[in-house]
């Protein structure tokens, strides 16, 4: 039991991080996409997304995916992450 509780509160502190829920929402909108575009299209500074991207990952929130030839990185939500975007979008909706 207090494990469950130890994962829930971590997320939902993760949540509330400024970019996470942004990021969230726009890789659910887009699908696969590169680091440029992510920080083009939300206006983030580099370093905020990259500790961002890596926050998600370590949640098992967003995947990231290495292709060699080209050699090219794409990060697209994982399966819980489309779940928990999805949740957010669904607020917005609800709150109508």
């Amino acid at each position: 039991m207090m494990q469950s509780y130890n994962i829930v509160f971590g997320l939902m502190e993760a949540l509330g991080k400024k970019w996470t829920v942004p990021v969230l929402v726009f890789l659910l909108i887009y699908g696969g996409t590169h680091f440029t575009k992510i920080k083009r299209h939300l206006k983030v500074t580099p370093r905020a997304l990259s500790n961002k991207l890596k926050l998600l990952n370590a949640l098992g929130l967003v995947e990231k995916n290495v292709m060699e030839n080209p050699k090219k990185v794409i990060y697209t939500l994982s399966e819980k992450g489309k779940e928990i975007a999805q949740m957010l979008v669904g607020f917005v909706n609800f709150s109508k």
